[in-house]
């Protein structure tokens, strides 16, 4: 009961995000411009990072649960819906519930990549934004499961890479933030 209830809040929200974008494309193409112009692409971009958020969570889920993994889920809706039973889990079930994080990550950019023209603002904003984010997941995240692929215990090699705090989340913005920029510059404008 408490999975379907994250499930349908979790995919009411991507539902309503899409079907904005989907508008706002929509609307550009058709000569929307001007300053509500930029307020749609900044929505894009913020919508690039919600669902990038909504499938990478989404995809460690699926990745601890094909695993076997023990995983809690929450009884409030919440954007970080499970928690990993690091004490009832093996090392491998911690490199799968990573794995289907990044490919929650790269599902989407292919999906998007599939499935939307970037011949708009909000299109190309939109994937700048989730390319973005993959990187700024990769150079968090990569690193942790490197470690316990090389023997590290999984909550100690957690701790001791988050443990660089500040400098480590300002290293993966602004991986992600040049990565975001790259795409803005390399795909083609309308």
């Amino acid at each position: 009961m408490q999975l379907a209830r994250q499930f349908i809040a979790h995919g009411g929200v991507a539902a309503l995000l899409a079907v904005s974008l989907g508008w706002l494309m929509r609307w550009e193409s058709g000569g929307g411009s001007g300053w509500p112009l930029y307020l749609a692409v900044a929505w894009s971009v913020l919508c690039g990072i919600a669902l990038s958020h909504i499938f990478h969570e989404w995809g460690h889920f699926l990745g601890g649960l094909v695993s076997g993994a023990a995983l809690n889920v929450k009884t409030a809706i919440h954007p970080l819906f499970f928690d990993f039973d690091y004490r009832a889990s093996t090392p491998g079930q911690f490199l799968a519930l990573g794995a289907g994080g990044l490919l929650g990550n790269v599902a989407l950019l292919l999906a998007l990549l599939l499935s939307v023209a970037p011949g708009t603002l909000v299109a190309i904003s939109l994937l700048a934004a989730v390319a973005g984010q993959l990187v700024f997941v990769l150079v968090l995240e990569l690193p942790v499961s490197l470690g316990v692929r090389a023997g590290g215990d999984p909550l100690q090699t957690l701790g001791a890479h988050f443990g660089q705090g500040l400098p480590l989340f300002l290293r993966a913005g602004a991986a992600g933030l040049f990565t975001a920029a790259l795409v803005v510059l390399l795909l083609p404008r309308p």
